[in-house]
């Protein structure tokens, strides 16, 4: 074994190290890697490149192991937190205005959670993610899913004007969120109203799935909900009429 092949086994394992360490959970394998990674560096400044190449070689693959199981830690995180999220709507949709539909909506969504919920306790992240979203769908339509119009069972906002678009600010405190965003009294005024501005921007988010990821700059589009009139960008500047709860 020469140095330059040496060098280049070790240079294999640095940049496996580099490219994940800083999204890695700080498992055992991870540590592995860098211990191995250390006495590569260590046999190759004594000259025995051979056994560089050889702990090179370790350390490549405990980065290997570590790599998978931060992204099954991943898609593991991703399916609760959808399952959590069709818990949370589904809870909403029991609670709220009755319709002819929901009896009917709320069994196949709780059906297909049931399904989701299985699949975790499998270890299926991936399908359980799948069922999880899909009840999320078909609660859609009466939590006011994408494509979102008023609410013609409740017109008392009728004549109002307000901000349709509402951009997504960072503060050092009491930073926007959904939630804090639809109490807001120029938007909903009601913070429980938080999944109707979400449903309506999940295409501009990051992580569709995860409404606690909201980056400043976002251009929220807010849905009407008591057929007012929106239109405009929020300016917080100016005095807005409140919808009536």
């Amino acid at each position: 074994m020469n140095k330059k092949l040496a060098c280049i086994l070790i240079s294999v394992a640095l940049l496996a190290s580099a490219t994940w360490a800083q999204n890695l959970l700080d498992n055992d394998y991870q540590k592995a890697g860098r211990e191995f990674e250390k006495q590569a560096t260590a046999a190759m400044d004594a000259g025995d490149y051979a056994k560089a190449a050889e702990l090179a070689d370790l350390a490549t693959e405990q980065y290997r192991l570590s790599r998978e199981a931060a992204e099954a830690q991943t898609l593991k995180f991703r399916a609760a937190n959808a399952i959590n999220l069709a818990q949370q709507m589904i809870n909403d949709v029991s609670n709220g205005p009755k319709r002819k539909t929901n009896a009917k909506d709320i069994a196949n969504a709780t059906a297909l959670l049931a399904e989701a919920r299985k699949l975790f306790a499998a270890e299926n992240w991936v399908d359980s993610r799948t069922k999880a979203l899909a009840s999320l769908d078909a609660l859609k339509g009466l939590t006011g899913g994408e494509t979102v119009d008023a609410d013609t069972s409740d017109s008392s906002g009728k004549g109002l004007v307000l901000p349709r678009y509402y951009k997504v600010l960072s503060r050092p405190s009491a930073t926007d969120c959904f939630w804090r965003i639809a109490a807001m009294p120029a938007i909903y005024g009601n913070p429980h109203l938080w999944q109707k501005i979400w449903m309506a921007n999940k295409n501009k988010l990051r992580d569709p799935e995860n409404p606690n990821l909201l980056h400043p700059g976002t251009i929220l589009d807010i849905p009407p909900v008591k057929g007012e009139t929106r239109e405009g960008t929020f300016d917080p500047a100016k005095k807005y009429p409140a919808l009536e709860q």
